[in-house]
């Protein structure tokens, strides 16, 4: 399967979204595109506005992801914002149910909580984190 919904960190605002990975280099950049408007402020309340110059990266399996921010000209780089990428069929629905806070299972979200957690990232802390590299 080339198409993946990806999850991130609960310490990161930046709401799923499922993408076609043909093309992986368009679907770095649409990730970006997505995520990088909901970074924005929590990054700069961390006090690193830079880091929203980033570009989205996963391992070869496409199992997990994360962000990436580089200054070539200092050596420096930045890891954040995780992210689990799970293979979908494009042609079923979205998997997360529509509902906010029903407190109830719900069948279209595996390892639904009643609060929206899916099994993705669950047991994620809710403090962001940023990695030098």
């Amino acid at each position: 399967m080339t198409t993946y919904r990806i999850e991130f960190g609960p310490a990161w605002p930046v709401p799923p979204i499922t993408v076609d990975y043909s093309d992986p280099t368009q679907a770095a950049r649409t990730v970006a595109e997505h995520a990088i408007p909901h970074l924005k402020p929590k990054l700069a309340e961390m006090g690193r506005p830079e880091f929203a110059d980033c570009f989205f990266h996963t391992d070869q399996e496409r199992t997990v992801g994360q962000f990436m921010w580089l200054d070539l000209a200092g050596g420096r780089g930045a890891k954040f914002c995780p992210a689990r990428l799970t293979a979908v069929d494009p042609a079923a629905p979205d998997p997360t149910c529509g509902a906010e806070n029903d407190g109830d299972f719900c069948d279209l979200e595996p390892g639904h909580d009643g609060m929206h957690t899916a099994d993705a990232t669950v047991g994620w802390t809710d403090q962001p984190a940023v990695r030098s590299v």
